[in-house]
């Protein structure tokens, strides 16, 4: 209890202070908050709509958040409750990227982080060069992940179907590259054949290789949260806002290659205070390296103090 009103007094002047910019269109978006007062239950406030910054600004002092989310979706009565009532309009298309759908075992923090911003990159080039994406944003998920999203008008209106097609391609859900013992004129076939040829293999020696493709297919195949992108009402992230398990914020990434997400998304300062360290951690954030074991007392910087809190692995 000491911990989450701790937690709470933090994040509400955070909210207080912090200049948070509205989503794309947010008066046609759904809101959905989830209170610390809930914690540890995680109960979700959602159906409420916002006309104004302020009145966000107003409600986040009003109900200190853990955690807030937007609709992909635009809708024309987004405050409504029943969905049939809302009016759905269109929707951002949305890629969720994060450590933990990787096929990835380690247990450093910054490994992980680093592996989903390399699956992000790869993303981020078959979107441009395969679908002509031009308008896309990425943010730092304010945990273990990134999310991309694609702003083209021409992606706003497809609804589920299309977008599983998009996750199939992009998944390489069966793949088809050969047919008797020929290349297939599709894009995916094309883009294998090709990193093949950079090999200098001869065509015997391709064809051979596509006969069992899974090792090829691995260095082309994005890992993304299926439902996410299917979903055409789906609930994300909210940049600016807390992510309630770690203390950092979801921002928007401008250089992918430079971010550093345990420096570029601290949301706190460098006070010193006290912990008590319940777990072994061993993780670098904000050029603070912390390497305590269960157990041990520690004064560590504010920032770090916090993502330790939110992620119960340590008490005051």
């Amino acid at each position: 209890m000491e911990e989450k009103q701790f937690l709470m007094k933090k994040f509400l002047e955070y909210y207080r202070k912090a200049d948070i910019e509205m989503p794309k269109e947010f008066e046609k978006r759904e809101f959905a908050f989830v209170p610390f007062e809930a914690l540890p239950e995680f109960f979700m406030h959602r159906h409420i709509s916002f006309l104004s910054k302020e009145d966000f600004r107003n409600y986040a002092i009003k109900n200190v958040p853990a955690h807030v989310y937007y609709s992909s979706a635009y809708y024309e009565n987004p405050g409504k409750e029943n969905m049939e009532e809302k009016g759905w309009i269109g929707a951002d298309l949305i890629f969720d990227i994060d450590a933990d759908h990787l096929p990835l075992k380690t247990s450093s923090v910054e490994r992980a982080l680093e592996a989903a911003k390399r699956e992000v990159e790869k993303l981020l080039k078959v979107l441009k060069l395969d679908f002509g994406v031009k308008d896309v944003e990425v943010y730092f998920s304010g945990s273990r992940g990134y999310h991309v999203h694609v702003l083209d008008e021409e992606f706003i209106t497809l609804e589920s179907p299309e977008r599983r097609e998009i996750i199939d391609y992009l998944t390489l859900n069966n793949p088809k590259i050969i047919q008797k013992r020929k290349l297939l004129d599709s894009t995916i076939a094309i883009r294998v054949s090709k990193y093949l040829e950079k090999k200098k293999l001869e065509r015997k020696e391709i064809l051979k290789v596509l006969k069992k493709p899974e090792e090829v297919l691995e260095k082309f195949r994005i890992y993304i949260d299926a439902p996410v992108t299917a979903d055409v009402k789906r609930l994300i992230r909210m940049p600016g806002t807390l992510h309630g398990k770690t203390g950092l914020k979801v921002v928007k990434v401008e250089d992918l290659e430079s971010f550093d997400p345990l420096s570029d998304a601290i949301a706190f300062g460098e006070e010193k205070i006290k912990l008590r360290i319940l777990k072994r951690v061993k993780i670098t954030i904000g050029g603070e390296k912390l390497d305590l074991n269960a157990g041990e007392k520690a004064e560590v910087p504010l920032f770090a103090g916090i993502y330790l809190l939110c992620r119960g692995i340590a008490t005051l």
